[in-house]
C-alpha cells in the first residue's frame, strides 16, 4: 500500500483565486479553457511514479518497468533502468515502491521506499546504493512520500502519519548531511504529502491531504528556526466547504515564476496557483482518472498518470502566455 491512510472522495471543481493566510481571504475570479490533450512522454512504468528532472533534459522515475526500481528517461538517448531498492533481509514480501525522488548537487539519486520506511542514496558512478535513515530516535519511519534538497545538501521528506489509523499524525524531516542523522521539525501534520522547497531555500511547501491546503515554512538556516508562516486553502480556491472533496493530493512542484503546481491525486488534475498573488492560475486538466508524480522542466509539465502506466508532458508555454505578466 502506497499510503494507507487517506481516503477521500470528491466532487465537481469551480474556481476562484484567493490567499489565505492568518485568517485574510482575496478573491478574484479565474476562468480556466479546456485543457489541450498532453503529449505521451514514456510509457512501462509500473505503480504510482515520483519524478524528477536532473537540468539536461533527462528524466528520473521510480518504479519504472517494476516496482523498487529507478530509471533515466531521455529524448535523445532512450531509457535505461539505473538501480533496483535493495531488499530489506527482515522483510518477507515484494518490492516496495519507490514514491519520493530527488536529485543533489553531486548527482546523487535520493530515493523513498515508501513501505520499509527507507530514504536511500545512490551514487552513480561507483553504483553503490546506501540507506541513509530508516528511523528515528529509535522509531522506524512509516510510509515516506516525498523528498527534496535543501541548502547545504540537507534532505526534506515527509512522513504521512507516524500512528497508522489515526488522524494529524504526519511529520516532516530534515537529514542533517553533517551530523548524519535525521531531525524532526514539524509534527501534528494532516496527512503531509507532496514537498517542495523554494529555489533560495527558505520556503518549504508541504501538501497536507487530511486538511485540504498547502501549508507554507520558512527556514532560517543560519538561526536553526523552522515556523509556519502562511497557507493556501483549496477549498476556497476550488470553492468546496469540505477537504474531504478535494481528495488525495499527490507530488507538487514550483517554478521560477514561483507558481506552485499541485496534483489532485484523484482527480485527475492540477492546480496551478501564483504563490505571490495568492490567486490560483488554472487547473489543468490531465484527461486521465488521476495524477501522481510532478516535474517541470524549461516550460513544461511532466506528469505521471497511474492508470496509464504512463508519463505526458503538457507544454506550459500557452498557460503562461494567458497569465504571465
Amino acid at each position: 500500500m502506497i499510503f494507507h491512510c487517506v481516503r477521500r472522495t470528491i466532487c465537481l471543481l469551480t474556481l476562484c483565486g484567493c490567499l489565505a493566510m492568518a485568517g485574510m481571504v482575496y478573491s478574484d475570479e479565474a476562468e480556466t479553457p479546456a485543457s489541450p490533450p498532453c503529449d505521451l512522454f514514456a510509457t512501462g512504468l509500473a505503480g504510482h511514479t515520483a519524478l524528477c528532472c536532473d537540468g539536461q533534459g533527462n528524466v528520473l522515475a521510480t518504479n519504472y518497468r517494476h516496482l523498487g526500481s529507478v530509471g533515466k528517461i531521455s529524448e535523445t538517448d532512450g531509457a535505461a533502468l539505473l538501480f533496483d531498492a535493495p531488499a530489506d533481509a527482515t522483510e518477507q514480501r515484494s518490492a516496495s515502491p519507490l514514491v519520493g525522488i530527488a536529485l543533489d548537487d553531486d548527482q546523487r539519486i535520493l530515493a523513498l521506499d515508501s513501505q520499509l520506511g527507507r530514504v536511500l542514496r545512490f551514487v552513480p558512478d561507483s553504483k553503490t546504493i546506501t540507506t541513509l535513515t530508516d528511523r528515528i530516535q529509535g522509531r522506524r519511519f512509516g510510509s515516506l512520500f516525498a523528498i527534496d534538497i535543501g541548502p547545504g545538501g540537507n534532505i526534506y521528506f515527509s512522513e504521512p502519519e507516524q500512528v497508522p489509523g489515526e488522524d494529524a499524525t504526519g511529520a516532516l524531516y530534515r537529514f542533517d548531511v553533517v551530523t548524519n542523522r535525521p531531525v524532526q521539525l514539524a509534527e501534528g501534520l494532516d496527512q503531509p504529502t507532496g514537498i517542495c522547497l523554494s529555489s533560495n531555500g527558505k520556503s518549504l511547501y508541504v501538501a497536507e491531504s487530511g486538511r485540504g491546503q498547502i501549508s507554507v515554512y520558512g527556514l532560517n538556516q543560519q538561526e536553526g528556526t523552522f515556523e509556519k508562516t502562511a497557507a493556501y486553502f483549496l477549498t476556497l480556491l476550488l470553492e468546496t466547504d469540505d477537504p474531504k472533496e478535494i481528495g488525495r493530493l499527490g507530488h507538487i512542484a514550483l517554478d521560477r515564476r514561483n507558481w506552485l503546481y499541485v496534483s489532485l491525486w484523484d482527480r485527475g488534475e492540477v492546480v496551478v496557483i501564483n504563490t505571490t498573488t495568492g490567486k490560483l492560475v488554472e487547473v489543468i486538466s490531465c484527461h486521465s482518472k488521476s495524477v501522481f508524480g510532478l516535474a517541470l522542466f524549461q516550460d513544461a509539465l511532466l506528469m505521471s498518470i497511474p492508470e496509464k502506466e504512463a508519463i505526458y508532458r503538457y507544454d506550459l508555454r500557452p498557460l503562461i502566455g494567458r497569465h504571465a505578466p
